[in-house]
């Protein structure tokens, strides 16, 4: 059953993006609904069982969630996709589209940067796997995704607090959703990263919408939220 209309921490605008269909984890539809709850936005999430997946399946395009249900009921599927259609309905102030061509381009890439691989196996190591298989897998992943992550570092500007400048496009909550796996994963690794990806982290980590929605999260590993 779908939730009752979010944002959960704040007067939505009057704006409904719709609902956001996935499994009971966090995984791909994390960044969205950070980004619903930093612009405000109304929406609503319904879980998928696993059992029920076999049913519905067919009737989802591409046969892969998350897919976001539109108030009118065209569903639209895959993450990216779905990150871009809620930033562009954000108020334009906020900025989470990038007006600009080159910098909508980079917005796109640095979302992409945690949605494909190999960053975005990361994933399955905290939304699937045991504690025990993720802690044998991790070894195998992590230089990757630390190759990449470093790769990307200079499009992280020296002086603001964003990938997307002065205020956050919707790329950064892409990304922002991996490295704080990544930080629960492995902080000596995190750390490595250095002190302006510290910065950015603990400017997007208190986002407003975005901090509450990590304080109102299970801890890994304790049934306690925060």
């Amino acid at each position: 059953h779908p939730s009752s209309l979010r944002p959960l921490f704040s007067t939505m605008t009057t704006v409904n993006v719709g609902e956001i269909l996935y499994f009971p984890l966090r995984a791909r539809a994390e960044p969205l609904k950070f980004l619903c709850e930093y612009a405000k936005l109304g929406y609503s999430d319904k879980v998928v069982q696993f059992d029920e997946w076999a049913e519905i399946k067919p009737t989802i395009p591409g046969g892969s969630l998350p897919v976001l249900v539109k108030p009118g009921g065209e569903m639209l599927p895959e993450t990216a996709d779905i990150a871009r259609h809620i930033a562009m309905l954000a108020p334009k102030e906020l900025e989470l589209m990038p007006e600009d061509e080159s910098k909508a381009k980079a917005a796109a890439y640095i979302f992409d940067v945690g949605n494909e691989q190999p960053v975005s196996m990361l994933n399955p190591l905290t939304n699937w796997f045991s504690a025990e298989e993720s802690a044998s897998k991790v070894g195998g992943i992590l230089p990757d995704v630390m190759k990449t992550l470093v790769a990307v570092s200079d499009d992280l500007p020296e002086d603001k607090p964003f990938f997307g400048g002065d205020k956050p496009h919707y790329g950064d909550f892409g990304l922002f959703h991996y490295i704080d796996i990544l930080r629960t994963l492995d902080d000596a690794e995190y750390r490595k990263l250095g002190d302006k990806w510290a910065a950015w982290y603990s400017s997007m980590a208190n986002l407003p919408g975005v901090k509450e929605l990590l304080l109102s999260r299970p801890k890994a590993g304790t049934g306690e939220v925060g």
